[in-house]
């Protein structure tokens, strides 16, 4: 049996014909269809009953359990490099490794039919357009101008950072949500100690992060909850603001500079997620106070700030 898997590939290339290549074990094609370049990795498996699709029913709702991913995770690793090393050497830019297909290829007779589905596609979820502009909107944005002069700078940073997390790329996602928090609050510094002191003075850094966490607590489907525990207890710190600010730091550290320690989240960035989500909150709330509060003294901006503080730290039984 062999397995194989297929992605888009993109980059700035010509193809005559289908291009292919070897190196034991694996075997590797370039060609085109429908107007599109795909790349392919193929190598062959003996065992693979263990790791192959499965379908069963249960309850009388029939269920697929797709590809065991470890059995692939090698050729993965050869698209990641690939497209690497392609961007140099003939202009690839980008492999759709989150929208890969893995197929099973029978080699012999006593083979075919052994597994009930041949090959399955992991398509990304495209988000549905939902909101419409109004004059409202556009009336507001440009009157936000007058008060937040600066405004469009953190702003800017949300921006690419949220395209970076809408594409899955949660590794440069962080990075820029950081920045954001960075313009805002660290007062030009970058020393860690100096950018922890600067956040954790900051009201309405506070108010971003707890209200996120309130909300991060209440939804925990996708586990980011968990993670956040887990991130305080691992680093031995109490749940607090304090201790997220923290690991918000301590984590810019990692993937800001090229080392044994960030290397690998570069090609398994999905470990991030949590991270990025907690950010991603974080930053969302920010931009929204930021415009709230905009047309309020600092007197009164201040008050409603402490006063929203205290009500989340008895909610998340953080007040001291």
């Amino acid at each position: 049996m062999k397995l194989q898997i297929c992605a888009e590939i993109e980059g700035n290339f010509l193809l005559k014909d289908r291009v292919d290549a070897k190196l034991y074990p694996y075997e590797f094609s370039i060609y085109s269809k429908e107007e599109k370049r795909y790349i392919c990795v193929t190598k062959p498996v003996k065992d693979y009953s263990e790791f192959a699709p499965k379908m069963y029913n249960k309850e009388g709702t029939l269920h697929i359990e797709a590809t065991k991913s470890e059995i692939y995770k090698d050729m993965e690793d050869w698209l990641n490099y690939i497209e690497a090393m392609g961007a140099f050497n003939f202009e690839v830019s980008k492999i759709h490794i989150d929208e890969l297909e893995v197929i099973w290829i029978y080699e012999t007779e006593e083979e075919k039919g052994t597994i009930p589905i041949t090959s399955l596609k992991r398509n990304k979820q495209k988000r549905e357009t939902e909101k419409y502009v109004s004059n409202n909107n556009l009336s507001n944005l440009v009157i936000f101008r007058k008060m937040l002069p600066e405004a469009h700078i953190p702003f800017s940073y949300y921006r690419q950072a949220k395209t970076f997390f809408d594409d899955d790329n949660y590794y440069f996602a962080f990075i820029n949500y950081f920045m954001m928090l960075e313009f805002c609050f660290a007062d030009g510094k970058f020393q860690k100690k100096d950018v922890i002191c600067n956040f954790i003075q900051s009201n309405l850094l506070k108010l971003c992060v707890l209200t996120a966490f309130s909300m991060i607590k209440a939804n925990d489907n996708g586990g980011n909850y968990t993670w956040l525990l887990s991130e305080c207890k691992s680093r031995q710190k109490k749940v607090s603001f304090e201790a997220i600010v923290y690991i918000l730091v301590e984590y810019r550290g990692v993937l800001s500079h090229a080392s044994k320690r960030s290397k690998v989240y570069l090609f398994d960035n999905f470990k991030l997620r949590p991270l990025a989500f907690t950010i991603s909150m974080i930053c969302f709330l920010l931009c929204g106070y930021m415009q709230v509060y905009c047309c309020s003294s600092e007197e009164s901006k201040n008050r409603m700030m402490l006063e929203r503080i205290e009500e989340l730290n008895i909610e998340l039984g953080w007040n001291e």
